[in-house]
């Protein structure tokens, strides 16, 4: 994990979060709690900066977990995730999305960096049936068998949701950022645990993202 990312730390301040210059160099640059406009920039739009983050993933996904082989379906792509707030299709939220398969088992799964700006941190309950609130990335439903989140020593909160057929986790960075995944199992079943996952999730460099706002 970068030393700029790790440093970085949020200011809230009425309703906008201002980054200091460590946040990648992004000095100044107010996140709009709420959620951002739309942006052609971030629509389906590749470059240096997704290419980077491609490489990223990958070489996390070697990383943990040696006895799997990837093959990307989605290689890692600007896009924006919209009507957050149930309504309207703006304000949004700003990612880097990836999509892999596992080629020995059929795992499928997402990845995604983002931007802070709209993103919840930890997991909302709707266990009762409750709506959803799509400013988290995370919602423990009545189907789910586990729903845990921790905070970390630096203080980044990972948290994951299962019903174990799949795996959502996320990792909230102090910088506002977030790290994601959803990990559905194989046709034989297979899936890594929770617990691998989410660590896996922890260890995302959100940098990218950060370097794509610097420089928009």
């Amino acid at each position: 994990m970068s030393a700029v990312k790790r440093t970085a730390v949020a200011a809230v301040a009425a309703a906008a979060v201002f980054l200091p210059a460590t946040a990648a160099s992004a000095q100044g640059t107010e996140i709009p709690e709420e959620g951002w406009e739309y942006s052609e920039q971030w629509d389906f739009v590749r470059d240096e900066f997704t290419a980077e983050a491609q490489a990223d993933t990958e070489a996390l996904l070697a990383e943990h977990f040696e006895d799997r082989t990837f093959t990307s379906g989605l290689e890692s792509v600007r896009l924006q995730n919209y009507f957050i707030d149930g309504v309207n299709e703006t304000p949004v939220q700003r990612k880097f999305r990836a999509d892999f398969y596992v080629e020995e088992t059929g795992e499928g799964f997402e990845t995604a960096l983002y931007l802070p700006g709209g993103v919840t941190p930890g997991i909302q309950d709707v266990s009762d049936g409750g709506e959803f609130d799509m400013h988290y990335l995370l919602h423990c439903r009545e189907s789910d068998t586990k729903c845990k989140e921790r905070t970390l020593a630096d203080g980044t909160v990972v948290a994951y949701t299962t019903d174990g057929t799949y795996v959502e986790a996320a990792a909230f960075f102090p910088d506002g950022s977030a790290g994601w995944t959803w990990w559905g199992e194989g046709e034989d079943g297979s899936l890594p645990s929770a617990k691998d996952i989410a660590a896996f999730v922890a260890d995302f460099d959100t940098e990218p993202v950060w370097h794509a706002l610097e420089n928009d």
